[in-house]
């Protein structure tokens, strides 16, 4: 099983609104560039998903899309469980349920993403070695009964460095 955690892209200021606004912030033009440049970056090394799961806020789902784009044979689904108010314990028990051949993308918040990833990797989780920056990538292997081991960490920073 691979899993794949993608925070959203550079959204809109949020500056202290309410949470129906927060909903409905979108990315900005800057975050849609880089995460492109991401997804074409990182399909060099992913050939294939079997599933895009992504959190019903709005940047998240505005993110799905775009790595979509980039593996059109995967199914998009929204995912309750990634919303930024759940726990993330409910995510890593629907994790444990999917299909071990499979690859799982998961696009949503922080600190929602790396407190799943910190109690998969079994970490405490509200650790702080892991910080999964906006439109950054995390992927995992293994097996939900096996163990999981960290594959990848990209951090927009990282891939600006890095040649498309």
């Amino acid at each position: 099983m691979k899993l794949i955690f993608v925070r959203h892209g550079l959204a809109e200021g949020h500056f202290n609104i309410n949470q129906d606004i927060d909903f409905l912030r979108e990315l900005t033009v800057e975050g849609i560039k880089e995460l492109n440049k991401t997804f074409r970056l990182f399909k060099k090394t992913q050939k294939r998903m079997d599933v895009i799961f992504t959190s019903p806020l709005a940047r998240a789902v505005q993110t799905a899309e775009f790595l979509w784009e980039n593996y059109p044979d995967a199914n998009l689904e929204m995912m309750a469980d990634l919303d930024i108010l759940d726990d993330p314990a409910h995510l890593v028990e629907y994790i444990s349920f999917l299909p071990n051949d499979g690859t799982y993308a998961f696009v949503g918040h922080d600190p929602h993403l790396t407190r799943a990833i910190a109690s998969i990797l079994s970490l405490h989780p509200e650790h702080d070695f892991i910080s999964l920056k906006k439109g950054g990538i995390c992927v995992l292997e293994g097996g939900m009964w096996d163990g999981f081991t960290l594959e990848l960490l990209l951090s927009p920073k990282a891939l600006k460095t890095m040649k498309s």
